[in-house]
This record gives structure tokens, C-alpha cells and sequence, in this order.
């Protein structure tokens, strides 16, 4: 097992002992990309609408601003690596084969796990620096081979989560409220409050107020001032667009 957090990356190793998880396990989304790959346990992944239960060597690369968490049965250990970085460590060609990949899962039973345990033998071999710069030339590989392979389907998608999550994701820079998304996705408001919460775990009008955070925080990273920002996305009152957008990116690191 290992942790390493160095400059923009975490890349881990990591393994909960049965009992462990709790029952709100890593529900949370982020503004940089994660790529997970499985190990062992029993573990059901959702990623917006698609969920899938997850089988040894699948490999699930999540983009920015997607929500995401793992329903976890306690009764087994669940290992995987969970590798964090952002989008600027990558090559602007393999970044755009990732943003046109619109399905979080890759391919199932990946046989990985030799490129995976590279990143333990590396961790107890070298340190800062050097570390740093093989674990990234190591992601770099496993993203170029991945990106070539026809991705799986998830099993399970859900209709209505799909349809709601794609209008808010055309939409995000509009003000929203239950009611307009409502009439925009064809359900009933309460059809809608109640079947997101259950699906996502999360109500829906904070998976918006989140979703645009994380939007902005790529405008800002971008070089767009904060106050432009604030105004596109439709914040009258600055201090309470960053007082939301400081409370999001300091708690959307989440456990996964």
C-alpha cells in the first residue's frame, strides 16, 4: 500500500478491511480527473447515471465535475489504486480523446495488474521528485493503451438521472431551479427531487450548486477572473458565489 500526495498528483493504493466503509461512502464530485482501478471486493460503482458492479482488473477513468461514489458491501475488503491528477500533466491531444470519451467505464476485466503493482515497486523504490515523474510517465501509458481499447457499457443506466444530468451539464452556466429542469426534462418535480435523491444519494439542487462550482473553477483555472465568472454564472452578490465556490473545491477531494 501507498500514499503518495506530491505537488498536483495523489496517487494511492489503497485497501479497507471488511467493516470498514461507512454507508456514505464517497459520494462527491471533483475538478480534477481520477482513474480508479479495481482489485478485489464487492463493490457497486455509479458514475452520473451509469452504475456497474465492479469486477477484478476493470479500470474506470472519471472526469471533471462528474459525480461519482462506490456502495460498498462492509462484509469484504476493497482494494483499488485511485490515482488523482489534473488535466495540465496531460498531453492536449490524449486530454481531448478523454473528453470525447462520453462512458466513465473502460473495459472490464482489464489485465492491469502488472502496470498497477509497477506503482507499488516504485513507491518503495524512489522518492519526491523522481517518484513524481515515473508515476506520471506510468498514467500517461496506462491512459494511451486504455484510450485505444472499445470501452463497456455500464450495466445499469438510468433514464431520467441521464436525461437531467445532460440538461444540466448544456445548461450550466444558466440559472436552474428544480421547476425549469422539470419542465425541460419532462418529469414531474417531485418525480424528479425524489428519484435523483434516491439514485444519487444527494438532493439535486446541490448536485447543481456543486456542478457549477466545479465549472467555475475551469474558468478560473483558465485565467477568467473570479468576478467575471461569478457574473456568467449568474451570482449577483459576489461573496456568496465564492463563499460556495471555497466551501466546493476544498471539500470535493471526497474519499473514493
Amino acid at each position: 500500500m501507498f500514499n503518495f500526495a506530491y505537488k498536483d498528483i495523489d496517487f494511492a493504493h489503497k485497501i479497507d478491511k471488511a467493516g470498514s466503509p461507512s454507508e456514505d461512502y464517497g459520494k462527491h464530485m471533483h475538478h480534477f480527473y481520477e482513474l480508479l482501478y479495481f482489485v478485489k471486493g464487492d463493490v457497486f460503482y455509479t458514475v452520473e447515471s451509469n452504475t456497474e458492479k465492479l469486477e477484478e482488473g476493470d479500470l474506470l477513468i472519471i472526469r471533471p465535475g462528474q459525480y461519482h461514489f462506490a456502495v460498498v458491501n462492509d462484509g469484504l475488503s476493497y482494494e483499488r489504486y485511485v490515482l488523482k491528477f489534473p488535466s495540465s500533466i496531460l498531453p492536449k491531444y490524449l486530454e481531448d480523446k478523454l473528453k470525447k470519451n462520453k462512458i466513465p467505464f473502460f473495459i472490464k476485466n482489464l489485465n492491469y495488474s502488472t502496470e498497477f503493482k509497477e506503482f507499488d515497486f516504485f513507491s518503495d523504490n524512489f522518492e519526491s521528485e523522481d517518484l513524481y515523474t515515473i508515476f506520471i510517465c506510468q498514467l500517461i501509458k496506462i491512459i494511451i493503451t486504455t484510450s485505444n481499447i472499445k470501452q463497456s457499457s455500464p450495466s445499469i443506466i438510468n433514464t431520467m438521472i441521464s436525461k437531467v444530468v445532460k440538461y444540466v451539464d448544456d445548461n450550466i452556466k444558466s440559472p436552474l431551479s428544480l421547476s425549469k429542469i422539470s419542465k425541460a426534462c419532462h418529469y414531474s418535480k417531485s418525480y424528479i427531487s425524489n428519484g435523483f435523491k434516491e439514485y444519487m444519494k444527494t438532493p439535486i439542487m446541490k448536485y447543481v450548486r456543486y456542478k457549477k462550482m466545479i465549472a467555475a473553477h475551469a474558468m478560473i483555472m483558465a485565467g477568467e477572473k473570479k468576478r467575471v465568472v461569478a457574473n456568467l454564472f449568474g451570482y449577483d452578490d459576489y461573496s456568496t458565489f465564492y463563499r460556495s465556490y471555497k466551501k466546493t473545491i476544498r471539500d470535493d477531494k471526497g474519499k473514493d
